[in-house]
């Protein structure tokens, strides 16, 4: 991996998960000079802990369900064409773990034009009365990728820099980190402490623990119920995870407690199916981002003092047009992916890509400024 200094570069991109690396590796495919920034180092965060499960979001009508549609298409067609030594292919059987998902899911079954089928029996004879009695969908075709190994892929060739961000300046209509300069700068950096002013963002942190194990168990297919369980690429080993926890945040000084992140993973996944002379391997762990109202986000960013400033009765309510903003100039963040963030990465990375080099809009609908008039309002 090159580390060497070729500034000015066209993009910047600050913060090496799913959707830094895959922005980073479009970008560089479509031809321009990118330079990739992170601490702590490639897929070192919320996207090294994911199960990275290239999966559909079962959910009702929405922009989220047709983004979403159109995300997961996008994904298996792109890890499959571009990686697929980072890619297992395999069936997957998305099991309700409660009875109101139960709902989503036969919703989602009548209406899909997804392929699926009846399960085997060599797969219900696995599961549990309770896995077995929930309302379910079993899809020919589904993926995992290798979190890690996927994001270093991606990153090959790519200027990397392990380095601390801790400001941004703004120079000769440049932006300027550390002793690097580009153009355009592409935000990637999750839940983790914002570089700008953008506390009108609305995220939130979601602490994922997952595991490799060694099982006598055989897993045919990829399981999603109240944890994920899948075979990978490693030959024996299966992944558990990962889990959702709201409630734990590093930034607060606790430490985590691993010994009972693994004990939930475990008594989780045998609500699903017994699994046998279980052997721990490996622990993952990171902090994933989710939007406050669960869509992704990709857009230039509002300079919230600049725009309080020519329109102050925003405070008040008043309703301006996003396009009358003030925005920081030649910023792009990709944030709140949630749980799907190996999904929508290529989905995110394609239209980024379309913007800078082809001039074409971002949907509106995923804009970071949709948060702004609410803040704002709560600003008076």
């Amino acid at each position: 991996m090159l580390t060497s200094k070729t500034s000015p570069y066209d993009v910047i991109i600050i913060g090496a998960g799913i959707n830094g690396c895959c922005s980073a590796y479009t970008l560089a495919q479509a031809g321009l000079n990118v330079a990739l920034i992170d601490q702590d180092g490639i897929a070192s965060g919320g996207s090294g802990a994911a199960g990275a499960f290239i999966s559909p979001k079962i959910s009702k009508a929405g922009n989220l369900k047709e983004i979403m549609l159109d995300a997961h298409a996008e994904a298996l067609k792109f890890y499959t064409a571009h990686f697929p030594t980072y890619t297992l292919v395999k069936p997957l059987l998305h099991i309700a773990n409660s009875p109101k998902e139960g709902e989503k899911v036969e919703t989602f079954k009548h209406e899909t034009n997804l392929k699926h089928s009846t399960i085997p029996h060599s797969i219900q004879t696995l599961l549990s009365d309770d896995a077995q009695n929930s309302s379910s969908i079993y899809f020919d075709i589904g993926a995992v990728v290798d979190a890690q190994g996927v994001c270093h892929a991606m990153a090959e060739g790519i200027d990397f820099y392990p380095l601390k961000v801790e400001s941004l300046i703004r120079k000769d209509d440049m932006w300027q980190v550390g002793d690097l300069m580009a153009k355009h700068l592409v935000l990637t950096i999750g839940a983790y402490p914002k570089l700008l002013p953008i506390d009108y963002v609305g995220l939130r942190g979601i602490w994922g623990h997952r595991i490799d194990i060694e099982t006598a168990a055989h897993i045919p297919c990829i399981l999603h119920h109240h944890v994920s369980i899948s075979p990978t690429l490693k030959g024996g080993v299966v992944a558990i995870g990962a889990t959702h926890d709201v409630h734990y945040s590093p930034f607060r000084g606790e430490p985590y407690d691993v010994e009972e992140g693994r004990a939930q993973l475990l008594e989780k996944a045998s609500k699903t199916l017994k699994l046998n002379n279980i052997n721990i391997l490996d622990d993952y762990m990171g902090l994933r981002s989710g939007s406050n109202d669960y869509l992704p986000m990709l857009g230039a960013l509002v300079d919230a003092d600049a725009t309080l400033e020519k329109y102050p009765r925003i405070r008040h309510g008043e309703r301006n047009d996003p396009s009358e903003y003030i925005y920081y100039p030649h910023v792009t963040m990709i944030n709140g992916s949630g749980g799907y963030g190996f999904v929508l990465a290529p989905y995110l990375a394609k239209r980024l890509r379309d913007f800078l080099i082809e001039g074409r809009e971002m949907d509106p609908i995923l804009s970071p400024s949709r948060f702004f008039p609410r803040w704002a309002k709560r600003q008076s």
